[in-house]
């Protein structure tokens, strides 16, 4: 067995949860009954229509339902024969699975389904700013990530285009993809990320700056040093994190300072079986959370005058990186 095989049946194996939990909530909350609708004509379900998309990308990847180029989702007639309507076989996954089964056994003792709580009140959402005060949880959150990242990091770091000066890693965390970008094309690399994350990081190399501030302010982004712009930016993970009214304008503020390329590596829903699962993760922890799929982050780069020059997948039917090169500056 290969290692791309072997990783690919155990992401199979631990993420098959997410799916697990979206159909037993969507059962619970007896969507599949509204359908045909488009999200935003859910609000029988939730008040937030970004966020039931996420759930029925997720529902999607799996069979469940389908979406058209309208936007409607719809479900082949054999699914909604058995998940619609009363005494159909929702009414034992949402009933007896998720609220006897379930919280015996991944729920705790309160027995709460996350999921359904923030559908039903989206602004109950903290997000990780809320999250990473307390320094210890900011800790143990990096330390996994940057364990995990360290291979993808490299792949990322080969697949950029070639520095001609200094980079900039936004939400950046304890930079594992700024020492693999900083070890590959032998450039600097400015990490910008909350206060609580990089004073608990470990040593980068001399290459590798970290400083405090915040993703959504460019205020507090670290300015150019020398007289010389940054080259490029990357975006790994980001989107996932922050609300999506913000995507856009982070992007807006890196075209403001003239960077010639910009790379975006996270979750695109749509270009990975668990994709959308993890987009869903972050979905009800993050205020405002608003998925992207791999064409809707081209088309905000291109807005903004960043061409695409890559589209590829980083961690398999998981995360896709795109890059967008500014036409004038390439080269």
């Amino acid at each position: 067995m290969s290692l791309a095989v072997a990783a690919r049946s155990i992401n199979a194996t631990a993420y098959g949860y997410v799916s697990s939990w979206a159909l037993l909530t969507a059962c619970e909350l007896q969507l599949f009954d509204h359908l045909p609708a488009r999200a935003d004509e859910l609000g029988a379900v939730s008040p937030d229509a970004a966020l039931v998309e996420t759930l029925l990308y997720v529902l999607d990847e799996e069979g469940l339902v389908d979406r058209d180029h309208h936007g409607v989702w719809s479900q082949p007639e054999s699914m909604s024969t058995l998940l619609t309507g009363d005494q159909s076989y929702r009414d034992y996954l949402g009933g007896q699975v998720l609220q006897q089964m379930t919280p015996r056994l991944t729920l705790g003792t309160t027995g709460e389904n996350v999921l359904a709580k923030v559908l039903a009140d989206p602004a109950s959402r903290q997000g990780y700013e809320g999250w990473f005060a307390d320094a210890d949880e900011a800790h143990a959150y990096q330390a996994s990530q940057y364990a995990g990242s360290l291979g993808p990091a490299k792949a990322l770091a080969r697949s950029l285009p070639k520095p001609s000066g200094r980079v900039l890693d936004v939400g950046g965390g304890w930079g594992a993809i700024a020492q693999a970008i900083a070890r590959t094309h032998d450039f600097d690399v400015d990490v910008v990320d909350l206060e609580s994350v990089v004073a608990a990081a470990p040593p980068a190399g001399d290459r590798v700056s970290f400083h405090a501030g915040n993703a959504l302010d460019p205020t507090t982004w670290p300015t150019d040093r020398d007289g010389v712009t940054y080259d490029g930016a990357v975006l790994s993970y980001l989107f996932s994190s922050i609300p999506g009214d913000q995507h856009e304008p982070v992007v807006r503020a890196l075209a403001d300072r003239g960077v010639r390329w910009v790379a975006v590596h996270g979750f695109m829903v749509g270009s990975g079986a668990h994709a959308a699962a993890w987009s869903l993760q972050h979905a009800v922890f993050v205020p405002g959370h608003v998925s992207r799929t791999a064409d809707d982050v081209a088309d905000m780069l291109e807005r903004h005058g960043f061409v695409e020059s890559d589209r590829r997948p980083l961690v398999d039917e998981m995360t896709t990186l795109v890059v967008g090169v500014r036409a004038d500056r390439a080269g």
